[in-house]
């Protein structure tokens, strides 16, 4: 399908792949809905197929090559049937569909299954998880009895009594009411910083106040919805002197796809010899990664920068190739520009708005327009673009030494996703901007307005299982503006 790895998230169809499988839909099960699931369908069908003729297994393979050779072999599932008459299935709320199949065909004859979950604390719908799994169980297992376990041992009463209120608006739950068994805590607060940046140094003065009290830096935690919301409190936190860790698979911000392609702009403005910048703006031009070859082979024929070798690429489009006779010059003013105002010009002028319109969001859960605005945030602190791109390189750096050094750290401030942080638990918790977009998430808030509810309804399990991380103390940031625009409070906190 000539995809390049420069223009198609590849680990996002990997994922896109494993949801279809762990749903057990198989490559002739699905009627793609939109160009991006054609694509993960048709590498869907290759990659099955390539397995098939390698003889090879993937970690979702496991599960369902299982259910289906159990399927196809009625005999050797008898024999695991009478082999095994109890089943105990903890962490119940995150089954997905294929792993709850396994369990009915194991357990068709002794019927003795024991599941223990939360319906609350179901998040990982990406996975395949469906709080439908509890909430029906009774009528896969008729004879089944519920036990509730109300007694929360963690959190503060004020805490608990939030959380309460918080997730009892959801209509797709077992009802219960939570009671905490202590009351040594505070109740939950809201503040409410002007943006980003303003929430992040609240946050970490508030931590060092109460380090200097006696508090240990592993007792905080900060939790956000999705990893591009960590930028700013690392940054904040790598200035300090405080021990921090984030999650291994945690990327810098900065190298984020669409980050990255707007600041290869004003790299090349800066250095117009760096073959890594050419390159990393070919695909939002509209062109392939060949051309690299191309602006080489120019720069030595004409004896140029790759900024002017632009002006002598052939395309065979006439509309194109005029484009690119304008370029050069756009480029190199871009590095006597304050870095908000180069943003603005790579945006509009040099097309990139465009380019990330027509690339869509790719089946991701921030859409590259996001991306942008959360750069303009962090590029309006800096005077110059060379201040800029050093701190970008700096703090890209630091990510990677903080994930080397964090396996060093016993007692440390904690930054995760709210998913990430399920089945923990912390003295003090901030969590990040508790806004309409953000948490909920703007996908759902989307898919409320098309009348799905259930999205909607898993965010605010979200923020549920984030307020229960906390044992004593629990802070609440709802930013006035977010990604440069108005914010307004979660729809959630309006109890």
């Amino acid at each position: 399908m000539e995809l390049d790895d420069k223009e198609f998230a590849y680990d996002q169809a990997l994922q896109q792949i494993g949801l279809w499988k762990n749903s057990l839909a198989f490559p002739e099960d699905i009627k793609p809905t939109d160009e991006w699931e054609k694509s993960c369908l048709f590498l869907y069908k290759k990659y099955e197929e390539y397995k098939q003729q390698t003889g090879k297994y993937d970690f979702d393979d496991m599960l369902v090559g299982c259910y289906v050779f159990l399927k196809n072999h009625p005999d050797f599932l008898k024999k695991y049937q009478q082999r095994f008459n109890y089943f105990l299935v903890d962490e119940f709320q995150d089954i997905n569909k294929v792993q709850y199949e396994l369990i009915k065909l194991l357990s068709a004859e002794s019927k003795n299954v024991c599941a223990v979950g939360d319906d609350d604390q179901s998040i990982y719908s990406f996975r395949g998880s469906d709080p439908k799994y509890i909430l029906n169980f009774n009528h896969d297992f008729p004879r089944s009895q519920v036990v509730k376990l109300t007694e929360n041992y963690r959190s503060s009463h004020e805490i608990v009594a939030t959380a309460n209120r918080l997730i009892k608006r959801n209509q797709n739950r077992m009802e219960k009411k939570m009671t905490a068994q202590h009351d040594s805590g505070n109740p939950p607060v809201l503040f409410y910083p002007y943006d980003e940046e303003l929430e992040a140094t609240m946050i970490v003065s508030d931590i060092q106040e109460k380090i200097s009290k006696g508090a240990n830096p592993g007792d905080f935690a900060v939790l956000y919805r999705t990893h591009t919301m960590s930028r700013a409190i690392f940054e904040r936190l790598a200035a300090s002197n405080l021990p921090f860790v984030i999650e291994k698979d945690a990327d810098s911000f900065y190298q984020r796809r669409v980050i990255r392609g707007m600041l290869a702009f004003m790299r090349l403005s800066l250095f117009p010899h760096d073959s890594k910048a050419a390159s990393d703006v070919l695909s939002s031009l509209f062109l392939k990664q060949s051309i690299l070859q191309e602006l080489k082979a120019m720069t030595i024929l004409q004896d140029c920068d790759f900024i002017d070798a632009f002006a002598f690429v052939k395309t065979g489009h006439a509309f194109q190739e005029r484009k690119l006779k304008t370029i050069p010059g756009q480029i190199r003013s871009l590095k006597n520009m304050a870095p908000l105002v180069a943003l603005e010009i790579i945006e509009k002028d040099l097309g990139y708005q465009e380019y990330v319109k027509k690339r869509g969001n790719e089946a991701n859960l921030e859409k590259g327009s996001d991306d942008i605005r959360d750069l303009k945030v962090a590029a309006n602190r800096f005077p110059t673009v060379a201040a800029f791109l050093d701190h970008v390189d700096h703090m890209t750096a630091m990510v990677q030494e903080i994930k080397q050094l964090s396996k060093h750290f016993k007692d440390a401030i904690q930054l995760t996703t709210i998913h990430r942080s399920k089945g923990l638990e912390y003295q003090t918790v901030y969590v990040l901007a508790a806004v309409d977009g953000s948490i909920p998430h703007d996908f759902a808030l989307e898919s409320y307005r098309k009348g799905e509810l259930a999205p909607l309804e898993e965010e605010r399990r979200l923020l549920y299982v984030a307020a229960t991380r906390a044992k004593k103390d629990l802070y609440l940031s709802i930013l006035q503006t977010r990604r440069g625009r108005t914010a307004y409070p979660s729809r959630f906190l309006k109890l």
